[in-house]
């Protein structure tokens, strides 16, 4: 665990690509994304789905040379991709998983897309207060405060893309997109389970840099 979780506070400056940590993990994102394109139920929507993803991977990719994050962080931003592109697979309202949860629990609609708000909030929160702490010095209760504040402002910000795409798209395709499923709160429902998974994060993270929990959180290296 500690070889793999690091706080990238070392000098290592050699292209991401060098790292095999790394390869891996692009290299399993890469052939399910391929596998995805061709075999997506809905083409269109696939597409949509992932240009944020594409422009995502690129900035993580090129911002290596200004900052290089820990394993840990890049494991953290593919679980939560890897999770999208499986939602994005099957246009999400058509998504299996969401569709078992739904029928075992006699819920009203597919939970999917719930699951993915809520992990990106989990998941994002570790990166973005590494940043924080390892590029802009921030200290004290801000850096945990500020990760929460970041979700939720990316969350929201993310919720008005999909308002926009399904502004300037036709009603199938928009609806597809944003996969409200009818519920009117969609939106708020959606930003509210980003921002709880962040606090989760960040608690379970101060808890263990504290000390609160058992001995094995001395194996886990945190940033400071």
């Amino acid at each position: 665990m500690q070889r793999i979780i690091t706080t990238a506070s070392n000098t290592d400056q050699k292209p991401l690509l060098q790292h095999r940590f790394i390869c891996l993990l692009f290299a399993i994102f890469f052939t399910y994304w391929m596998y995805g394109w061709l075999t997506c139920l809905n083409v269109e929507d696939w597409i949509i789905e992932n240009l944020l993803v594409v422009i995502c991977i690129s900035l993580v990719i090129a911002s290596h040379k200004w900052h290089r994050l820990s394993e840990f962080s890049y494991l953290c931003l593919f679980v939560f991709v890897m999770l999208h592109l499986y939602g994005a697979f099957y246009a999400y309202t058509r998504n299996n998983l969401g569709e078992w949860l739904r029928d075992t629990y006699h819920l009203a609609r597919n939970p999917y897309d719930r699951i993915v708000h809520f992990s990106f909030g989990l998941l994002l929160a570790y990166p973005i207060r590494e940043i924080l702490v390892n590029k802009y010095k921030l200290t004290g209760n801000a850096s945990w405060w500020m990760p929460i504040q970041f979700v939720f402002s990316l969350g929201t910000i993310f919720e008005l893309i999909e308002w926009g795409v399904a502004t300037f798209t036709d009603t199938e395709t928009g609806e597809t997109y944003v996969a409200t499923q009818g519920d009117v709160w969609d939106a708020h429902k959606d930003i509210i389970l980003a921002l709880i998974g962040t606090t989760i994060s960040m608690t379970i993270l101060y808890g263990i840099k504290r000390g609160y929990f058992t001995h094995r959180s001395k194996n886990l290296v945190l940033t400071k």
